[in-house]
């Protein structure tokens, strides 16, 4: 065999080994691009539904001359829905549901923002020092939903927290006169949406008890207008954009 005979086929062999190695790189980031976007698609566990319910509080205050003074607070009740997937082919019970990183961007300049546990088992909340949290939340996988002692069924439930902007503006008005007890107090304090407006994201992590983690990062932006209308806005969040990865 000639000598150029033998270095066309080591050229040949060289080529095809680097086209092979060329494929599987392209695979590989085809696969982690897919993951990427679309996160983990066959989870223990499911976000079946985000809602926010934006609606605003007074707190009254004796003032003079028959006079009293509301201080007006806007909250935002955050649920989520966690149910088990049943095309999922393997025994799981969940060990924690954290909510965590809060990250919050005012848009307008009133009010103090703020987070809350419930404190009742309906997802109440009474907005006491005793209930403010700092930057994260933990739900205990238990045999049965309590949201005021913090805890979820193990295979699934609704759990929530609750976002406060304190002190957003004041309504004077007389002793006899009846205002609204929701978002069209507001209104009626001449604010805007623009004066209250804020983006909230944060991160929601799965923790099972065989030790898979996932964790995705949503965000909203924060309260709806129809609150200054209706005195109540929902908000919905899209659950294709939720994006779960493994950590």
């Amino acid at each position: 065999m000639k000598i150029t005979q033998i270095f066309d086929k080591r050229s040949i062999h060289t080529y095809i080994l680097v086209t092979v190695l060329m494929i599987i790189i392209a695979v590989v980031c085809l696969l982690m691009l897919k993951y990427h976007v679309e996160g983990e698609t066959n989870l223990p566990f499911n976000v079946t539904q985000i809602s926010v319910i934006s609606t605003a509080k007074g707190i009254h205050n004796n003032g003079e001359d028959n006079q009293w003074n509301t201080y007006i607070s806007q909250k935002n009740d955050i649920y989520i829905k966690i149910e088990k997937n049943s095309e999922y082919n393997k025994e799981e019970i969940i060990k924690k549901i954290i909510f965590e990183n809060f990250q919050i961007s005012k848009e307008g300049e009133l009010g103090e923002i703020e987070i809350y546990k419930p404190s009742g088992k309906e997802l109440e909340y009474n907005y006491s020092i005793e209930t403010k949290i700092g930057d994260k939340i933990e739900y205990l996988g238990e045999q049965f939903t309590d949201t005021e002692v913090l805890e979820i069924n193990n295979q699934g439930g609704v759990i929530g927290f609750s976002i406060l902007n304190r002190n957003v503006g004041e309504y004077v008005f007389s002793e006899n006169e009846v205002i609204p007890s929701d978002g069209k107090l507001l209104k009626m304090a001449k604010l805007e949406i623009k004066d209250i407006k804020f983006q909230v994201s944060f991160d929601i992590i799965i923790e099972t008890e065989t030790g898979k983690n996932f964790k995705a990062n949503v965000s909203f932006e924060l309260p709806n207008e129809e609150i200054l209308e209706e005195g109540i806005g929902r908000t919905d969040m899209t659950l294709s954009d939720i994006v779960f990865k493994r950590f």
